[in-house]
């Protein structure tokens, strides 16, 4: 599997929240579903940065594809 990392740069920007209504979330909050879901995610997300060092001191770090990528992933 091939993977574009200059592509991924082109393609990838800082998440941007500023036009999200959080005040709109009191008056029409989350269905209990959606936040358990959204929860599940963000440790997933959170636990996988966990194992990023981990990953960093096998010969992978020497790929600089693989750490091109981290670098932005993370």
């Amino acid at each position: 599997m091939t993977f574009d990392l200059e592509d991924y740069k082109r393609r990838t920007a800082r998440l941007e929240w500023d036009d999200l209504d959080i005040g709109g979330f009191r008056h029409a909050p989350l269905n209990p579903d959606v936040l358990r879901c959204i929860r599940y995610m963000h440790d997933v997300e959170y636990h996988t940065t966990c194992y990023l060092r981990e990953l960093l001191v096998t010969p992978a770090h020497a790929d600089p594809v693989v750490t091109g990528f981290l670098t932005l992933w993370a």
